[in-house]
């Protein structure tokens, strides 16, 4: 996408340049960094950077259609291109980082949120059980089972359904409740 990106900027800068000549062009490669680096992140933008800062002077600075340069100024305007390409698609990668960071804070909460609230409707111990053995299934994606230590591990809440527990189940609970290991 990048490299794309780029080429577009590359195609656009063509006809930019042929009716204000090259100057402007540098500002057409900035938007596609920013772009990667909002949507892919940090190293695909860095990848178009270098595609963007290579392309420019590949076809827009003096001699055209080689990466040499005579120009002090097209050197300065390279050099000036790939450190703001790198600095934006820094900054850019960082705020898509604390936008994803955000949303699965938020996402958290509010799984914390609908469980306390199907837990605030509960008037008994077994819809508690209930409640929490069918909540941990959800968010593990894996059957789950409440076990109450009396004399030996009892079923309180399962999502297994008809199925029961087998001997060895129960035993390696009884160790496990026991030993707490």
């Amino acid at each position: 996408v990048a490299m794309l990106l780029v080429a577009a900027a590359t195609i656009i800068g063509q006809l930019v340049a042929s009716r204000w000549g090259a100057d402007p062009v540098v500002l057409l490669y900035i938007p596609p960094v920013l772009l990667v680096a909002t949507y892919w992140g940090l190293w695909p933008s860095l990848v178009g950077a270098a595609v963007a800062t290579l392309a420019y002077n590949f076809y827009f600075t003096v001699p055209i259609h080689t990466f040499r340069i005579q120009s002090p100024v097209d050197v300065a305007t390279v050099v000036i291109l790939f450190i703001v390409a790198l600095v934006t698609s820094r900054l850019a990668g960082q705020l898509r980082e604390k936008a994803q960071l955000a949303a699965s804070h938020a996402a958290r909460n509010a799984t914390i949120a609908g469980f306390a609230r199907r837990l605030l409707s509960c008037t008994s111990e077994r819809m508690i059980a209930d409640v929490v053995v069918h909540e941990l299934s959800r968010l593990f994606g894996c059957n789950a089972v409440l076990l109450v230590d009396d004399d030996e591990p009892r079923v309180v809440a399962s999502t297994l359904g008809n199925s029961k527990l087998a001997p060895n189940d129960l035993a390696a609970a009884a160790v496990t409740l026991a030993t707490g290991d």
